[in-house]
């Protein structure tokens, strides 16, 4: 670890990995919220609530109290040692080993951590700890979290919605519509705009709504209809995701 080549090839590995992964939880990509329910913006459109999902983690345990850690120096280009204070048999969670031409092995501690006001990533020899498990290469790591972010984000998008939550867009409120048939034999359903309107404000809960030609009405209950264009989304309920409890571990919402 001393040794001028490995502690360049070191550096060099390091700026490459967090340049591509970012402090801690690595490929910033995206799912909707883990909440059941989401809330939706002024313009009827449903905000896409973000959230980060980490990499998958191996425990180690700390050999000697105070070890040797390092983190990217004030340079950008060189990595410099840093005393965080970590125990003897005190555990951390290590997510892939970092590329270098030395022979001893080096890993990303998982995380971030405040040192002199900074939030900065560390890694650790693997000198310096006894691994409970197999840590996966940099590539390896990064291709495992692009599966568990697919399997996450399909798993919130096939989610049954439940209902959504609208209200009227306009300040003058919003018609209420009733759907009737010409005859009790007939299967066409026809549309007849009342004298009634909910008024601005008002919420109503509604799980179906109904296109008829080119205009869609959202049911708000007791036979009563809305135009879609004249209401705007509050929120909307959707049931719990279904995941595995260590897909869900990896989840931290934004």
């Amino acid at each position: 670890m001393k040794t001028k080549k490995l502690f360049t090839s070191l550096a060099a590995a390091v700026m490459l990995s967090t340049s591509l992964a970012g402090s801690g939880a690595v490929l910033s990509q995206t799912a909707h919220a883990a909440d059941t329910t989401q809330t939706a913006s002024t313009n009827s459109q449903a905000k896409k609530g973000t959230m980060t999902v980490k990499y998958r983690t191996v425990t180690a345990t700390i050999k000697n109290t105070n070890p040797t850690l390092y983190t990217i120096g004030d340079d950008g280009k060189t990595l410099k040692p840093v005393t965080i204070g970590y125990t003897k048999g005190q555990a951390i969670q290590l997510t892939y080993i970092v590329p270098t031409s030395g022979k001893n092995k080096v890993y990303a501690i998982e995380g971030t951590m405040n040192v002199n006001g900074k939030d900065v990533q560390l890694f650790v020899p693997e000198t310096e700890v006894t691994v409970s498990g197999t840590v996966p290469t940099f590539d390896d790591a990064v291709k495992q979290r692009t599966a568990d972010v697919k399997t996450i984000q399909d798993a919130f998008n096939n989610r049954d919605l439940k209902y959504i939550v609208i209200t009227p867009k306009s300040k003058k409120g919003a018609k209420i519509y009733y759907a009737y048939k010409k005859t009790k034999k007939s299967k066409k359903i026809y549309f007849k705009a009342s004298k009634k309107k909910i008024k601005k404000g008002k919420k109503f809960k509604s799980s179906m709504i109904v296109k008829h030609g080119k205009t869609r009405y959202v049911y708000i209950g007791k036979k009563r209809y809305v135009k879609q264009s004249a209401v705007k989304l509050v929120s909307a309920k959707y049931a719990p995701v279904k995941l595995s409890d260590d897909l869900k571990s990896l989840i931290v919402e934004n």
